[in-house]
């Protein structure tokens, strides 16, 4: 008997939640739908830093590609809010075209970089944007759409002098904007 009281007592009770509907030959009754619906949760995976090098005597640069990865149930667009070169001073961000970087001299060789960052053709849907971004012309910019489940690269790109007389360790950022599509 104390079982069958304690199960009857977890029921819960409906009775304030109907309506009787009556009338004679027909009858209607309007009963209101209301719902919930959830957020879409964002998830994108993004390299927590990446590390890069300039070798002046070979004139090269060498960087990683920046795998963004989307997680999220649906495609998202992937931006760049933001990019610096160097946030420490050593360096001042300039466009490309803005020196002849062979010929710079020792003095500016330590004082000047062109650091850009552009989307690659894997992963991306189609229409993203191939063009490369400057730190010195930055804007936030739109990269592209990644399909649910993705991988999206990106490259880092540099214009640089040549005569060095120190090693230098510019430490930069990239910020990330990501939205659903």
């Amino acid at each position: 008997m104390a079982v069958a009281l304690i199960a009857g007592a977890a029921l819960p009770a409906s009775a304030a939640t109907t309506q009787t509907a009556t009338g004679t030959g027909s009858a209607s009754a309007s009963v209101p739908i209301t719902g919930t619906i959830n957020a879409t949760t964002i998830s994108v995976t993004i390299p927590n830093s990446v590390a890069y090098t300039i070798n002046p005597d070979a004139n090269t640069f060498t960087a990683p590609a920046l795998a963004v990865t989307n997680n999220t149930v649906v495609p998202v667009t992937v931006g760049v809010q933001s990019l610096t070169a160097d946030s420490s001073g050593t360096f001042a961000d300039k466009l490309p075209t803005d020196e002849t970087w062979s010929t710079l001299d020792a003095s500016d060789s330590a004082k000047y970089v062109a650091l850009g960052i552009s989307a690659t053709s894997t992963g991306w849907s189609t229409g993203y944007n191939s063009s490369t971004d400057w730190a010195a012309a930055h804007a936030p910019v739109t990269i592209g759409s990644l399909p649910s489940g993705a991988t999206g690269n990106l490259a880092l790109a540099a214009n640089f002098g040549r005569a060095f007389t120190a090693s230098k360790a510019p430490t930069g950022s990239i910020v990330f904007s990501v939205c659903l599509s």
